[in-house]
């Protein structure tokens, strides 16, 4: 069962708004670094109120013969503007592009972002963007008022950057757009990149009832399954996609995506399980891609008042910072990375490497280093000799598994374990309550950086309780800190510093790994930045590039 958490419930954590999780959820299976040399190379500006904008590039040549691509949704993914997530994201300009690899902003149709004021945040529009032709080829410009009436037409449909977080928005100009916040809010930039905060001309397409969009791509209609973008013809030569179409095959069910890849009617598929992902191994010429999951595994040690599942001893002994650091340090992270692939994960997940702490730091924390030997004399120092834990977790073969490791793990440190597994709506009742001694969990859905900050705080993700009662003012005021910023790499140096004190302290909840997921795409494609998350459908989209003109591009390659 998904446990669901209103936005507004974060409302007003010390001065900043919401997380902008929608959804956060205990799960009891599973499907299964920073940048690297794929990153696109950027340049940047800089205003005098020091907010960074980067210009997305590629070092892969651009084809002399673009081909086509070919990718997969799910009819149900159509929306009733005859747009699926991927032909609405290539459709459509936003004002910036977010690259959570490593918390920078990127310009789209803004080129320039300035702070005049604490919650003023000023925005240039860059010369010569044009609205896709209509019917009659007129190009209409994007100005900043036609940025404001779509945000105002967004706060009258309710979405929630404009409802909750935007005030005003002025076009003080017919290039600079002005928006006055609420409050702080951290995820300005991250939201502000979302297809929900994309321009929207007044007119819309005719044969489509999207709205005219101004991005990489126009929808020219559908082919039999499949809805055929072409390139905007408007946009300069240097910022062209790299693809002759792109095309979008729709089908009924997750099955039928899968046998189009194998088929090479497809040429990329995300793998929403490992079956997908079997299946697509069948497929000779393929590359397999991989990003870290929005999950973390951790184990939470209750300090918390006994209740029915735990004893007073042993929660009295977790209170104590020797003995948390005792069973941080018996656990052998790596054995449990093998199980089924992941990486490490601190506070912040690596899913957002940004913010994250970097994994050469986490492998080197005192915290992430197994010894026993130390371990036992915490343990024996502490004067909880013999102490013996009660483990709950998901009954789930997996987690199961992974759970009889840590149990294993732990007794070779002296720390006896008695594994509890329950299904997991009972599991997830007891842990959300507080009423375990010690869990050993999977977190779901965690959609955005700073939800990782929050779940160690006196208050919790709803702001009302710790599940595991772990209580620091100074953490606390560290994340509120980080949380203030609107400017990404502020947050990301105070995120990074609470996650710091957080592990120095010992938290009542150990962040231990993140799993993966994977996509398969055909070998020669280029550009498709798995790992750049919601980026690579926006932002990157230009630089995907089909496998012939990969290879005409690369002859020796």
């Amino acid at each position: 069962m998904t446990r669901r958490y209103s936005r507004r419930r974060f409302l007003g954590f010390g001065a900043s708004v919401v997380t902008g999780l929608g959804v956060a959820a205990l799960t009891g299976c599973t499907a299964d670094e920073g940048p690297g040399d794929s990153t696109p190379s950027a340049s940047a500006t800089e205003t005098d109120d020091r907010i960074r904008v980067r210009i997305a590039s590629s070092a892969v040549k651009p084809p002399s013969n673009p081909a086509e691509l070919s990718v997969g949704v799910l009819d149900s993914e159509v929306g009733i503007d005859g747009l699926d997530p991927i032909a609405r994201a290539a459709t459509y300009s936003r004002l910036v592009g977010f690259d959570p690899r490593t918390a920078s902003i990127y310009g789209d149709l803004a080129s320039a972002v300035e702070l005049p004021e604490p919650l003023v945040v000023h925005l240039r529009l860059r010369d010569g963007a044009f609205f896709h032709p209509d019917a009659s080829g007129t190009a209409s410009p994007v100005t900043a008022e036609v940025v404001k009436r779509d945000f105002e037409a967004r706060r009258d449909e309710g979405t929630f950057l404009f409802t909750n977080v935007v005030d005003t928005v002025e076009a003080t100009s017919a290039v600079d757009v002005v928006l006055r916040l609420k409050a702080p809010f951290s995820l300005l930039f991250e939201y502000l990149s979302r297809t929900d905060a994309s321009i929207r001309s007044a007119q819309d397409y005719g044969g489509i009832r999207a709205p005219i969009g101004s991005g990489p791509f126009l929808p020219a209609g559908t082919n039999g399954d499949a809805l055929v973008l072409r390139p905007n013809p408007l946009v300069p030569e240097a910022e062209k996609p790299r693809v002759s179409q792109l095309r979008v095959r729709r089908v009924a069910q997750p099955a039928d995506l899968d046998a189009l890849f194998i088929q090479r009617e497809i040429d990329v598929r995300e793998h929403p399980d490992d079956r997908s992902r079997e299946v697509a191994g069948r497929r000779e010429d393929r590359v397999e891609l991989s990003r870290p999951r929005q999950r973390m595994r951790g184990l939470a040690l209750s300090l918390l008042a006994p209740r029915d599942q735990a004893s007073a001893t042993v929660v009295e002994a977790f209170r104590d910072s020797r003995v948390r650091r005792a069973i941080s340090i018996a656990l052998d992270r790596q054995a449990l990375l093998a199980v089924d692939g992941g990486l490490l994960s601190g506070p912040v997940g690596p899913s957002f490497a940004g913010d994250a702490l970097p994994p050469v730091e986490l492998e080197a924390h005192p915290l992430y280093q197994r010894s026993l030997g130390e371990a036992a004399k915490l343990i024996d120092a502490a004067g909880h000799t013999g102490i013996e834990l009660r483990l709950s977790h998901s009954d789930s073969p997996l987690m199961l598994s992974l759970a009889q490791q840590v149990a294993d793990q732990l007794l070779e440190a002296g720390i006896g374990v008695r594994l509890a597994g329950r299904p997991q709506q009972e599991f997830e009742t007891s842990f959300l309550a507080g009423d375990f001694e010690a869990a050993f969990f999977e977190l779901d859905r965690l959609g955005s950086p700073d939800i990782g900050l929050r779940l160690h705080t006196s208050g919790g993700l709803e702001g009302d309780r710790s599940p595991w009662g772990y209580s620091n003012p100074v953490y606390d005021a560290k994340v509120r800190e980080a949380l203030s910023q609107i400017d990404p790499g502020e947050r990301t140096r105070h995120s990074r510093e609470a996650q710091r004190m957080l592990l120095d302290d010992v938290p009542a909840m150990l962040p231990l790994t993140a799993p993966l997921e994977y996509a398969s795409i055909r070998e020669g494609v280029t550009g498709y930045e798995f790992d750049a998350y919601e980026f690579n459908a926006g932002t990157l989209a230009r630089f995907w590039q089909g496998p012939e003109a990969a290879e005409a591009a690369n002859p020796e390659a």
